[in-house]
């Protein structure tokens, strides 16, 4: 189901934070805050968005064991709804390590306090691209005045941030007139649904990442063909970045540092799965292009959350 925009930002919190105690609950040890001795958790939680497949593969599962065996401490995955679940439940204490974009990677440090443990590099560069299907009469983002435009995640770098921007740059317009100008905004919730609502006309637009259509088109999900490019964004940098909670003995970070940074050995379907070639340790700085551009839509990381 699409966010309407016209959830405030209380509700769409306190759905989050519901929606959050719902399935930690249901998680048995999952759902502990528990440490042991030296403030060792009893349970490695990994929080991170559902896959294309379902909530949750084989190579997830798979990250779970392997974080098991590099550590000695049972390792669990918590797939979430949004980006935005993944930073209350790292502020929360609810996981210990979160998978998320960039501009996440910001609110997440603002927020919650998290740390970088690592940060992927893909091998290709990618961007955001404004889509219409190839049959549709739109040539421009000035001929999508009064239709229907969807976001991916209010936390998402290349599905929110990035679109954002550059409707901006192409309109002339500021971040608090795009709603206006187009008939409705809405979230989708994934790359992957923003994409097939395009393509079941319950869309006239979407903003999305530019690696999103290719990876769909070899699943035999959609057709390149059917899509059309009327604008993109500058290339994104910072890579996808995994966090972990701040109060994580520095011990458990380091064994967790090592085994991430020789994972697309280890698990190369994995690191497949999140567009990523390898990781790598990266630092602060590499998200500060991101901070640029979150920087000119002036708006806090809360209203951002709150659209």
């Amino acid at each position: 189901m699409l966010k309407n925009k016209r959830h405030t930002g209380r509700q769409s919190l306190i759905l989050t934070l519901v929606m959050m105690m719902v399935i930690l609950s249901g998680c048995g040890t999952a759902a502990s805050s528990e440490s042991g001795s030296e403030g060792i958790p009893e349970v490695i939680r990994v929080g991170m968005m559902p896959s294309e497949e379902g909530e949750m593969n084989r190579s997830q599962e798979q990250l779970a064991k392997d974080i098991t065996d590099a550590t000695g401490i049972p390792a669990e995955i918590f797939v979430a709804e949004d980006y935005n679940m993944v930073i209350e439940a790292l502020r929360a204490g609810k996981i210990e390590i979160g998978l998320i974009g960039p501009f996440g990677y910001i609110i997440a440090t603002e927020r919650a306090n998290a740390k970088l443990l690592v940060r992927s590099e893909s091998g290709q560069s990618s961007n955001t691209v404004i889509l219409v299907r190839e049959d549709s009469p739109y040539q421009s983002v000035k001929d999508l005045k009064g239709k229907d435009f969807l976001f991916v995640d209010p936390a998402s770098t290349s599905g929110n941030l990035y679109p954002r921007a550059t409707l901006m740059n192409e309109l002339g317009l500021a971040n608090n007139e795009l709603e206006s100008f187009f008939g409705s905004v809405a979230f989708s919730g994934g790359h992957d649904k923003s994409l097939l609502a395009l393509t079941n006309n319950n869309a006239d637009a979407i903003g999305t990442s530019s690696l999103m259509l290719p990876m769909l088109a070899e699943s035999g999900l959609v057709k390149e063909e059917d899509f059309r490019v009327i604008a993109e964004s500058e290339p994104i940098v910072g890579g996808a970045p995994l966090l972990y909670r701040q109060d994580l003995p520095e011990e458990l970070v380091t064994k967790l540092r090592e085994l991430m940074l020789d994972y697309h050995t280890k698990n190369p379907e994995f690191m497949e799965s999140v567009g990523a070639s390898s990781f790598v340790e990266g630092s602060d700085s590499d998200f500060d292009p991101i901070r640029k551009v979150a920087k000119a839509l002036e708006m806090s990381p809360e209203e951002l959350l709150s659209k």
